[in-house]
């Protein structure tokens, strides 16, 4: 393609979008609309899936150990348990740090004072933390197959409805965001095909005058690839600020105790892997659109 008729095009697609303002504005609100729809959708998908995940990782499993055990016999189940499948970390806990953690966690330095030592009812253990809670029924199969072990603590219901919750929704998700692409294709396409269709005349007349398809097609293209840019960058502008601003009230009115076990995306976390992705929708709806949109006018 020459450098005239690069020239030529983005002259003609500018002056398009500027001949049919009140058109280019409604197509630009349309994909501005869809695309904040869009982040709105990903923005509480990914953070239900992010806070999912960190309860996940929170939610392990404790094994009490029988009371005579020796330190080798300890240390022998200790690499026994992690040989297991799916056990990334084995931590032990002597009964003078699960005295001290209850005091700590529960403010009962005074209540339990005097347990300390012999007088320490608690037993020798360990926290087992897994690659994920799906392969918890198959690691306590082996726990349970261990001698030395005298009970085995696991929050199989919790874990059973953490699956379940994040299983629906990353289904609902992929419903919500694929059944928006849809509709913004057509929002797009019929906002478009009303520009196209006030040129009609101006496209026939190039048409019988032996202009190719291609020639009268380009300047629609790049009207598609501004409206779809700009059309994506506002929400864009617009969104991540916003969201910032919305996570930073969430959490401030969230207590200590439910921040701490899962929290929310930064604006960054979330924004930077989507922008690339927006802008590109976006531009690839207003291509997609203006070219469907000019089809019909080029069978003359």
């Amino acid at each position: 393609m020459r450098p005239s008729s690069i020239k030529y095009f983005l002259k003609e697609g500018f002056t398009g979008l500027f001949k049919n303002r009140l058109m280019s504005v409604a197509s630009i609100a349309t994909v501005a609309l869809c695309m904040s729809i869009v982040i709105g959708s990903v923005c509480i998908v990914q953070n239900l899936s992010y806070a999912l995940n960190q309860i996940e990782d929170n939610v392990g499993v404790a094994v009490f150990l029988e009371d005579d055990l020796t330190s080798d016999e300890i240390s022998t189940l200790r690499e026994d348990m992690m040989s297991i499948d799916h056990v990334t970390m084995v931590t032990y806990i002597s009964p003078e740090e699960a005295l001290n953690s209850i005091k700590d966690k529960w403010d009962a330095a005074d209540i339990l004072e005097g347990f300390e030592g012999e007088n320490n009812p608690l037993s020798h253990s360990f926290e087992i933390k897994l690659e994920n809670i799906q392969y918890q029924d198959e690691v306590l199969e082996s726990l349970n197959s261990m001698k030395g072990i005298r009970n085995v603590r696991h929050a199989q219901t919790e874990t059973e409805i953490i699956l379940k919750i994040n299983k629906v929704c990353k289904v609902i998700g992929a419903i919500i965001v694929g059944a928006l692409a849809i509709v913004s294709v057509a929002l797009i396409m019929n906002t478009i095909k009303l520009s196209v269709t006030t040129r009609k005349r101006e496209i026939n007349i190039m048409k019988y005058v032996g202009a190719t398809d291609w020639f009268i097609r380009w300047p629609f293209v790049i009207e598609g690839v501004i409206i779809g840019l700009i059309g994506s960058i506002i929400p864009i502008a617009i969104s991540w600020p916003a969201y910032d601003k919305v996570v930073q009230i969430i959490l401030g009115y969230l207590p200590p105790a439910v921040t701490n076990v899962a929290t929310l995306l930064t604006g960054g976390d979330i924004f930077s892997n989507m922008i690339p992705f927006l802008i590109g929708g976006g531009i690839f709806l207003g291509v997609v659109g203006s070219v469907s949109s000019i089809r019909k006018h080029l069978r003359v």
